[in-house]
C-alpha cells in the first residue's frame, strides 16, 4: 500500500483517454470513407469497433469518476492526519500505515497489562478504621 501513487493513476487515465480519442478520430475517418464503394472492410471494422470504444468511453468515465472521489478521499484523510492535501499521496499512505501500526502496538501494549494485573494478588484494602488504630 505504501507504492501506491495517486499522481501515476492520473497518468494513467490521462493515457486512456487519449487512446480513447485516437480511436474516436479513426472512427470519424472511417466513417467519412465510407462514402466510397469499395469500403465493405471499413463497414465491417466499424460495426465491431464502434460497441468496443463505446463501452471503453464509459469503463473510462467511470475510472475518472472513481478517481476524483479517491482524490477527495485523499485530501480529507491528509486533513485528518494534519498533513498538507499537497502532501504526495504515497506519504499519505505511509502515514496510515504507521498509524495503524502504532493503533496495534498500543492494543498489544493494553492487552499485556491486563493480563498482567489478573497475574499480581490483588493488595488488601486498609480500612480507615485500621489506620487510626495504626496512628495510635
Amino acid at each position: 500500500a505504501n507504492k501506491l501513487s495517486l499522481e501515476e493513476f492520473q497518468l494513467s487515465i490521462q493515457e486512456l483517454q487519449t487512446g480513447a480519442k485516437n480511436i474516436e478520430n479513426v472512427l470519424n475517418a472511417e466513417s467519412i470513407a465510407l462514402t466510397d464503394e469499395s469500403s465493405k472492410p471499413s463497414k465491417i471494422f466499424l460495426d465491431k469497433l464502434v460497441p468496443f470504444y463505446s463501452t471503453c468511453t464509459t469503463e473510462i468515465n467511470d475510472l475518472k469518476k472513481l478517481f476524483d472521489s479517491s482524490v477527495g478521499t485523499a485530501h480529507r484523510l491528509s486533513s485528518f492526519f494534519a498533513e498538507d492535501v499537497k502532501t504526495n499521496s504515497s506519504t499519505i499512505f505511509g502515514v496510515m500505515i504507521d498509524f495503524a501500526q502504532l493503533v496495534e502496538r498500543s492494543k498489544e501494549l493494553h492487552k499485556r497489562k491486563e493480563k498482567a494485573a489478573k497475574r499480581r494478588p490483588p493488595t488488601p484494602k486498609v480500612k480507615r478504621r485500621d489506620m487510626n488504630i495504626a496512628t495510635k
